[in-house]
This record gives C-alpha cells, sequence and structure tokens, in this order.
C-alpha cells in the first residue's frame, strides 16, 4: 500500500479530531527562540484508518531486553472500522525483524473520529537489540499454504527510546533546562508543563526526592492530563518516580495546576536529570497471563536544579505584612489574611539549645465564617540550614468574619547557630501528602527584643514595672513561694485569645543555679494576667532549704504535639 504522509501541522481544518498533537517547544539556551522538533507525520493503514508512532522503547531486563511500542490510529472515516488483522514487526538497521505480542486492551474496531492506542511488547533473552529504523503492519494469512504475509504499513522510527543508566541513555532525547516549558511528543495532548521546585525530603521510609510540575491548559477545551511519570537519574543509577495524585487531574480551558512527583532515592546521592516518561499499559493476553505491566518511554531530559534553584525563592518580607501565598494554593482562602506578626530566637538556659518562636495572625476578611488554614513552617538559615517548625496544639478550627485568630509555631534551633537573617518557608502537607510543597517563601530578620522594661508577645505588649519573691514557711518546715507582679498588659484589638494562647512561666533559680520553684499563668481564664498589682501563688513548688538571692526567668511556653516549648523572654534579678 501506498504511504501517504500527512503532517497535522498542515491540516488546520481537523485540529479537534487531530490524531498527533503538534511537535514539541523548547527554549534555546541562549536565546528567547524557540526551537521546534520535526512535526509528527501520519501514515494511512486502510483508506480511513491512519497511523502514527507515539513510543519506541528498547529497555534493559535482567536477562536480555524489552521491546515495547504504542502505536495510535485514528478512524477518519464517517462509519466504523475494523482494524485489519495484522502484526506489529520492530526492525533493526542490520535487517533483523521481532514480532511483539498485542496487549489485551488494544481496540478491535474504532468509531468514526476515534483515537486508539494499540499497545504492543515483548522480552528478548539478548542484549544485543542494535538501533531500531522502523515499524510495520504486516498481515499474516495463515491459512494459504505456504502462508503469505503483506506488508500493510511501514513507518520509520525517528525517535526510540533506549533505556539504561547515565547519559547515553538519553541521547535520543530532548534536553531543557531546569523551569523552562515543554510538552511532551508524540503525546495526543496540547497541555504544557513547567517544572517549579524540587526538594529532598527524609521520611519513615527513606529518602525522597519531591518535584512539583505545574500543569497548563493554553487551549480552549477541557483536558485530561495523559499518563505520564518522572524519573531521575544520578551518573550511575535511575530512580523511578510516581504521582502523588492518585486520582485523573482535568484542566479547563486556561486553567493551571500542580502535579507533584515522589522519587525515592538513597542517602548521600546527586542526581544530574529527570527524565519525562509517557506510560502505557500492557496486558497478557489469556488466563493465566499474569497481571498487566506499565510500559515506561523516555520523551523528554530535565537538568536536575542547581541548589539555588531546588527550593522556591525567598522574597524580602517586612514584619506584620500580609503574606504573599501561591495563587493556586488550596490551604489559605483567598478571603483569609496571614501576617507574620513576631519571630524570636532565644537561648534558653540549662536547655542546651535555642527556640526560635514565630507568630502569624489569621484574619477572616470575608463576611462569613471560615476554616482555619493549616499549614507547615520551616526556618532556613543563610547557609541552608533547615528547622522544622512545631504548630501549637490546639488551634481554633473556624475564624469568624471581621477578627484575628493568632497561631505560634516553635523551633528547636542548636546553640551553634548564629545568624539573624532567616528564610521562612511556609509549606502545604496535603497537595503531596506526606510530602510537602512550598506556598511562600519570606526572607526575613529574626526580631531584637524592646526595651528592658517592654516585652511583646503578640497581640500583648507587657510592662514588668515590679517582680519580687517571698516565701512562706510549711507546717512541715519547707518553704513555698509567692510572686508579686506589677504588670501593665495592653492588647491589640480583635485579635482574639482563648485557651489555646501560649502562656507565661515564672521560674525562680537560687544563687547555685537551681530551678527551686516555677508557676505557669495564663492571659484567659478565671486567674488570667491582669494589669496592675497582683500575686502569683506558686505553692505547689517546695524547697527545704531557702538560698538568697533569686533570680526570675520569665518564659513564653507554647504546648506543641513535641511537647512545651519554651522561650526565654526576660530575666529578673532579685
Amino acid at each position: 500500500m501506498k504511504k501517504n504522509p500527512w503532517k497535522t501541522s498542515l491540516t488546520a481544518i481537523v485540529l479537534g479530531t487531530m490524531l498527533v498533537q503538534g511537535g514539541m517547544t523548547a527554549w534555546a539556551a541562549d536565546a528567547g527562540s524557540a526551537v521546534t522538533s520535526a512535526p509528527t507525520v501520519n501514515y494511512g493503514l486502510t483508506n480511513d484508518i491512519r497511523a502514527a508512532i507515539k513510543s519506541v522503547a528498547v529497555t534493559p531486563t535482567a536477562s536480555g531486553s524489552q521491546l515495547a511500542v504504542t502505536v495510535r490510529l485514528y478512524n477518519g472515516g464517517t462509519t466504523q472500522n475494523r482494524v485489519p488483522e495484522h502484526e506489529l514487526r520492530l526492525q533493526t538497521t542490520s535487517g533483523v525483524s521481532y514480532t511483539l505480542k498485542p496487549s489485551a486492551g488494544n481496540k478491535e474496531t474504532l468509531q468514526p473520529k476515534e483515537i486508539g492506542e494499540l499497545v504492543y511488547m515483548t522480552s528478548i533473552d539478548s542484549k544485543e537489540i542494535g538501533q531500531v529504523s522502523q515499524l510495520s503492519f504486516v498481515n499474516v494469512d495463515i491459512y494459504s499454504y505456504p502462508k503469505v504475509e503483506t506488508t500493510l504499513l511501514t513507518m520509520p522510527t525517528a525517535s526510540v527510546w533506549y533505556g539504561g543508566t547515565g547519559t547515553a541513555a538519553l541521547q535520543n532525547l530532548g534536553n531543557l533546562a531546569w523551569g523552562q516549558s515543554f510538552t511532551i511528543p508524540g503525546v495526543n495532548s496540547g497541555l504544557t508543563y513547567s517544572t517549579v521546585e524540587a526538594s529532598m525530603q527524609d521520611t519513615a521510609t527513606g529518602r525522597v526526592a519531591v518535584v512539583t510540575v505545574l500543569a497548563s491548559n493554553p487551549g480552549e477545551g477541557r483536558e485530561t492530563v495523559p499518563a505520564f511519570r518522572m524519573d531521575a537519574q544520578s551518573e550511575v543509577k535511575n530512580y523511578e518516580g510516581k504521582r502523588s495524585e492518585a486520582e485523573s487531574v482535568t484542566l479547563e480551558a486556561g486553567e493551571k495546576k500542580y502535579l507533584h512527583y515522589a522519587i525515592p532515592v538513597e542517602n548521600g546521592v546527586t542526581l544530574t536529570n529527570l527524565v519525562v516518561l509517557s506510560t502505557d499499559s500492557f496486558a497478557p493476553k489469556g488466563e493465566g497471563q499474569g497481571p498487566a505491566t506499565t510500559l515506561a518511554t523516555g520523551k523528554l531530559a530535565i537538568s536536575w536544579p542547581k541548589a539555588d534553584q531546588e527550593k522556591s525563592t525567598a522574597v524580602p518580607y517586612t514584619i506584620g505584612q500580609p503574606i504573599a501565598f501561591d495563587p493556586l494554593t488550596k490551604v489559605v482562602d483567598k478571603q483569609t489574611q496571614v501576617s507574620l506578626m513576631e519571630l524570636h530566637l532565644h537561648e534558653n538556659p540549662g536547655e542546651g539549645y535555642q527556640t526560635a518562636v514565630a507568630k502569624f495572625k489569621l484574619t477572616n476578611t470575608s463576611s462569613a465564617p471560615i476554616a482555619t488554614p493549616n499549614f507547615q513552617s520551616e526556618l532556613v538559615s543563610s547557609q541552608g540550614v533547615t528547622y522544622q517548625g512545631a504548630r501549637q496544639s490546639n488551634v481554633t478550627t473556624m475564624l469568624n468574619p471581621g477578627l484575628s485568630y493568632v497561631v505560634s509555631y516553635a523551633y528547636v534551633v542548636p546553640q551553634t547557630e548564629a545568624g539573624t537573617s532567616f528564610s521562612m518557608k511556609l509549606l502545604d502537607a496535603a497537595a503531596a501528602a506526606p510530602y510537602t510543597t512550598t506556598i511562600a517563601a519570606l526572607q526575613t530578620d529574626v526580631q531584637k527584643e524592646g526595651t528592658d522594661s517592654t516585652i511583646s508577645l503578640y497581640p500583648f505588649d507587657l510592662v514588668f514595672k515590679d517582680v519580687t519573691v517571698s516565701t512562706q514557711t510549711t507546717p512541715q518546715l519547707t518553704y513555698s513561694y509567692k510572686f508579686r507582679l506589677d504588670l501593665g498588659i495592653t492588647q491589640k484589638e480583635n485579635v482574639v485569645v482563648d485557651n489555646n494562647f501560649s502562656k507565661l512561666r515564672f521560674e525562680i533559680v537560687d544563687s547555685a543555679g537551681r530551678v527551686v520553684g516555677s508557676k505557669d499563668a495564663a492571659f484567659t481564664g478565671a486567674n488570667k494576667l491582669i494589669s496592675g498589682v497582683q500575686t502569683i501563688d506558686a505553692s505547689n513548688i517546695t524547697t527545704d532549704q531557702v538560698s538568697y538571692p533569686y533570680t526570675v526567668n520569665v518564659y513564653e511556653t507554647i504546648e506543641t504535639p513535641n511537647g512545651t516549648s519554651k522561650r526565654l523572654v526576660k530575666v529578673i534579678k532579685g
């Protein structure tokens, strides 16, 4: 049968039912001009059915090689058409021919204007396959003797994926820089993609590279993201990835969504590339043939980002200003305004570490109650060291309109950390669960404390006018303690404080450095702290000796899932 090439880029009148979309567009590294691959060519299999190659892969196995092919068919006629009986054969440049087995899911007929994909695969106990040159549809009449073979169509293979490791596996793939926009060659989709974030995350089962990809639909109709995955490569090994989204992802015209890929890797590995692979399912025919197999074909290689590209760039931030979140995030409602109000770093005497405390103000700007956003946070030092934040244990579930609420995060930081400038990352823990993705990144400095007498615990400003400690003797000849506290408290308006808010802890330290008494005091409840003179009874703490003078350490305490976090806010000498 005569070959009838039909370039899709020249057939504008059938764009809605094209068999294969146009070629992949990449951007030149040294200029902004577009580099376009050769258009995909379609061939006539019958008068109405056209064929094009989606993918051809030669992949090493433990005992030899796996040959896999996917061919796309399009019925351009006005009636249902049967796919002609055939064998699919793969030929190499050395003249060797391999017959591939069809998948049980291959279509036998096509409705008018329908597109169908035929999947073929076979395993060969040889690693000497050579270079693939063409594919052929061959009709075999087994009822004739000798049997009669008729070649229905032969298609040259312009692009073949030779799986393996290192640069050799990438020779026939388009190579992109990190962040460049791409489409997937040979895949019937107009969606475009770009890599936006990569991070290494530790889990209970090991280290995982998490890659976020932005999918965009520039077309005029709804599209579903086709099946593809992302693998990672080092110089000597491949690491298979898996998409975190279990359900299919659909994009309306003009819509953008994130895709997330988790790639388990080894500790200490240095990755060099990401590989974009289209995937197809091959189901063996007949009973007892085993489960379906996923066939993956490399399409593009993307350079693994440099250290300064892996994580979202932190933008300069001024304490108290509304935070600009990723516009695609689902974590923070558009009607919720979030601001970082405090970031303090303090050493805790006797604890062996420092504590950083961040306080966020969450404001409901709408006219109805909305759910409290649940984001995670990390502090990243100027040297790239990351400290995970622990969110306070209890947080109100709903935000009422016109009001602000405070949520605190505590970070345990080693005493050797001397930096004062940090990147604050806010994270989504749901989109790619159990992994996290960045929804905002801020560059800010830790705050210096106010005057000697004023302490800021947003939304409170505290002025310690006088603190004295007295002892009293019990009938058992032991001593207990009372604090006489003259305190000034000012609270910001329209900021709600409930029993989840942090507390003050007063610790009495004797001249030998021993903690001989302590008492927690809350900002809410029947015995809350007030402006003016008040007495705090620490009679639940007793000692059998008195040692003057006393020092009172005043801490802010926050209850977190990891325990009580303390931040030293003031030291009062007796």
